[in-house]
């Protein structure tokens, strides 16, 4: 069976697998969705040059990723995984056979509210680890990396989240705040049925952890003593690729 010409390239941060969660965001909608696509990597120091080619005017654009470039006319790019997946329902309708991906615009409320500092707590417990094991260690990334983030965080990468979160425990405990409207839908369901927007949005922070750290995903998935995670991930087991 011929593959099918790729509508979409999709523009991914370097390393051994996707790793990031807005990356994750944008790979979820385009499986879920059923869009033909290719994946074109890029490192760190070649966000901002590429996105300087992508778009002439940068004027309100952040460098950054995922990208996407809409490859059939009318011709399309556009970055950050929220726009991005709006774009996609809008250009690949179910009119065309694709899937509609539920609860896009209701994402936004729910990362300002009932998961408003998730980001914020995983990279503080993760951050050393995506350094040393979700990183390309060949294209200049880790070197990236390790001096733009330390330059923020104002200490080494293996300090943070004891100066900046707190210590590991502390961490633990703010996740549990920040998933605690998970944990209650999933309390719902038996993790089977049709992901929505947010269903990915939850799983690609834990894809996150997963390409950062296998223990602490261990941790991560025991964080209520229950199944919580385990439904999440049953339900976008097969948009994992």
């Amino acid at each position: 069976m011929a593959t099918p010409e790729p509508l979409v390239r999709f523009y991914d941060l370097s390393g051994p697998k996707t790793w990031t969660a807005w990356c994750w965001c944008t790979r979820f909608a385009l499986n879920y969705k059923g869009i033909p696509y290719i994946t074109t990597k890029l490192s760190y120091p070649d966000i901002k040059p590429e996105c300087e080619r992508l778009f002439p005017d940068m004027t309100g654009v952040e460098a950054t990723v995922p990208i996407i470039e809409i490859l059939q006319p009318p011709y399309k790019v556009l970055n950050d995984s929220t726009p991005i997946a709006r774009l996609l329902n809008e250009r690949f309708t179910e009119k065309d056979g694709y899937k509609d991906l539920k609860l896009v615009d209701e994402v936004d409320e729910y990362d300002a509210s009932e998961a408003q500092f998730l980001g914020r707590a995983i990279i503080r417990w993760i951050i050393n680890d995506v350094y040393e094991n979700a990183l390309d260690k060949e294209d200049g990334s880790r070197e990236y990396f390790k001096t733009t983030r330390e330059g923020f965080w104002g200490c080494e990468l293996k300090d943070v989240t004891e100066v900046r979160g707190g210590g590991e425990a502390a961490i633990i405990e703010d996740l549990k705040v920040q998933w605690a409207s998970l944990r209650e839908r999933m309390a719902k369901e038996d993790g089977s049925g049709e992901p929505t927007y947010i269903d990915f949005y939850d799983a690609a922070h834990v894809k996150w952890i997963e390409a950062a750290s296998e223990e602490k995903l261990a941790k991560l998935m025991n964080l209520y003593g229950d199944s919580t995670f385990t439904k999440l991930m049953k339900r976008v087991q097969r948009f994992s690729f």
